[in-house]
């Protein structure tokens, strides 16, 4: 086994195990982390406990990778994980994962848009230094 594979294995292990736990707390934890990491390309949709309740849970986590949007949703209590491709606006393909290809596939696309804005982070550097 690669130790890629070694890796997405010891990430869905993490997952199942913190996910387990407390799964409201969890996907809570989650989708602020995400929030903090990626502004502007992770919308947070939730949903009131009741009708005067103060407070809420979380409904459903997207990413917006460019490529792709990374849907995680919760539904009394059962996650649902998807992947929405298309173009300006339209989607044209909805998948649906399990949690693990969906912890793969935002994790690879994250990879990629980091590897994107350092390299675009050179080429503003090295115009402005030249």
């Amino acid at each position: 086994m690669s130790g890629d594979a070694l890796g997405g294995l010891d990430l869905h292990a993490a997952f199942m195990r913190r996910a387990s736990a407390d799964q409201p707390a969890f996907i809570e934890a989650l989708a602020i982390r995400l929030e903090q990491a990626l502004p502007g390309r992770v919308h947070v949709e939730r949903k009131k406990d009741g009708l005067f309740s103060k407070t809420a849970h979380i409904r459903a986590i997207g990413v917006d990778t460019g490529d792709a949007q990374y849907i995680l949703e919760q539904d009394h209590g059962v996650l649902r994980a998807l992947r929405a491709r298309g173009t300006h606006g339209v989607v044209l393909k909805r998948e649906i994962l399990t949690v693990a290809q969906w912890l793969d596939g935002l994790n690879e696309a994250l990879a990629r848009l980091s590897d994107e804005a350092d390299g675009a982070h050179r080429v503003l550097h090295d115009f402005l230094m030249s």
